[in-house]
């Protein structure tokens, strides 16, 4: 029988991996909404149609924040690989982690409408989102340049990241869990909080300026 090898590249190109990443991403942001659930009685009434959707409401507060931190992670991720040329196996595999906890997101959003004002639903459902973040957070330690600047910046703006800044969705998930001890709607709600860190990141864009030098010494 003829020999076959395999070849084993130290580097790749990450449009695979980009692939694989967004396909999860829509996939996780369409399992959300199917535990919204409609009536299953038709013909209710308006005010009983209320209370049923009053009754749901802890799964709309879980959805809206799934959905948007999910939302704001896959920014992250498509900014991160807008940033790097190409990435080894240990950036595949650090994506794959990330990718797992992104796809546990329905499961843990779920538990939130089923369980409602159960702690230890709200508990494993931030736990899962602190997860991911900190594993997005790896992810661009490892990839992203450091001192040199990989990508034509022709039509952008390099910005330096803080160290503070890799730990936020870790350190809201810790806050959310305790929090959850006293309230857990405001447990969920507080994970809205990682959009400000979106809304400052779009201010300082549109601060920069197209051509601006590359900064020194930066790090994540």
């Amino acid at each position: 029988m003829k020999q076959r090898y395999f070849l084993l590249k130290r580097t790749h190109v990450h449009d695979r991996l980009c692939t694989l990443a967004d396909g999860v991403y829509a996939v996780a942001l369409t399992l959300l909404v199917l535990d919204l659930k409609i009536p299953e009685i038709p013909g209710l009434s308006d005010p009983q149609l209320s209370a049923d959707l009053f009754q749901q409401i802890p799964n709309f507060v879980a959805y809206t924040v799934a959905f948007f931190v999910i939302g704001f992670f896959w920014m992250n991720h498509h900014r991160i690989f807008e940033s790097v040329v190409v990435c080894d196996k240990w950036a595949l595999q650090l994506n794959l982690i990330h990718l797992f906890f992104i796809s546990l997101t329905p499961y843990s959003t779920s538990l939130i409408g089923h369980y409602e004002e159960d702690r230890i639903a709200t508990i494993f459902f931030s736990a899962n989102l602190g997860l991911a973040s900190l594993s997005l957070s790896l992810l661009a330690s490892y990839v992203l340049p450091l001192d040199e600047k990989e990508t034509d910046a022709s039509d952008g703006t390099w910005m330096e990241i803080h160290w503070w800044e890799v730990y936020v969705g870790p350190g809201i998930a810790m806050m959310s869990i305790m929090i959850s001890f006293v309230s857990t709607t405001g447990a969920l709600l507080l994970w809205l909080f990682i959009l400000l860190k979106y809304a400052f990141l779009v201010n300082q864009i549109s601060l920069g300026t197209p051509h601006q030098e590359p900064l020194n010494n930066s790090r994540i």
